[in-house]
């Protein structure tokens, strides 16, 4: 059984990987599928075989696209109205394509170095139910990239083992969702930092982030909590 599950996602992965490649697929929704279907394979993969480094490699390349879709599609559309209405979101939306047109031909670059293999060695069901645990993080952005990795981790595990709890799936896939949020809103404001914005919006701007990544975080404590009590 594990070993038709490793083939299947194999499988599936080859089938959109070669289309996204051949195609040279560039839209949001394509990046995120294939971020999506790499870490699913890489949940499963052991750390050991070759494709297993791959996959992360395309994990990383195309972090820096992600983190330009989102800081556009979600953190920029999400900004009270006071504020979008005091910055010139056109200039820098304009800046940041440019800067994503660039990645992505990195990305598509690395894709077509990549041979897939016809099989992947699958690590054991002891190791995909053990996920070493980590103390709970504090609000700061290097202790929840490292939990959030975490929760990823023991996400995937999860979905893929023999004793799958859907309860449980689906908390830590809030959890994770929202340290990504988070995470995604601290991405912003280092973005905006970067351009010519008078300093007193700006602070205006982090001001009103810190206060909803408050927010979210406190929610991420309860459910962490409950997570923790099993």
């Amino acid at each position: 059984m594990e070993t038709l599950l490793i083939v299947n996602k194999l499988e599936d992965f080859k089938l959109f990987f070669e289309l996204f490649r051949n195609s040279k697929k560039e839209g949001i929704e394509d990046i995120h599928t294939l971020r999506i279907k790499s870490r699913e394979l890489l949940s499963l993969s052991d750390s050991n075989d070759l494709f297993y480094k791959q996959l992360k490699k395309v994990i990383k390349v195309s972090n820096k696209i992600r983190d330009i879709d989102v800081f556009i599609e979600f953190y920029c559309a999400s900004l009270p109205k006071k504020y979008k209405k005091k910055l010139d979101l056109q200039t820098i939306i304009n800046s940041e394509n440019i800067q994503r047109e660039k990645q992505v031909k990195k990305l598509h670059f690395y894709l077509n170095s990549l041979v897939l293999p016809n099989k992947i060695k699958m690590k054991t069901q002891e190791s995909m139910e053990h996920v070493k645990k980590l103390k709970k993080p504090k609000l700061n952005r290097q202790e929840l990239h490292k939990y959030r990795i975490f929760i990823k981790t023991r996400l995937y595990n999860k979905k893929n083992s023999s004793s799958e709890n859907l309860k449980r799936v689906e908390r830590l896939k809030k959890m994770k969702d929202i340290l990504g949020t988070i995470n995604d809103n601290m991405n912003g404001i280092k973005k905006l930092s970067a351009y010519d914005i008078k300093l007193t919006l700006l602070k205006k701007i982090k001001k009103s982030t810190k206060k909803q990544n408050m927010k979210l975080f406190r929610k991420f404590k309860i459910l962490d909590k409950k997570e923790k009590a099993l």
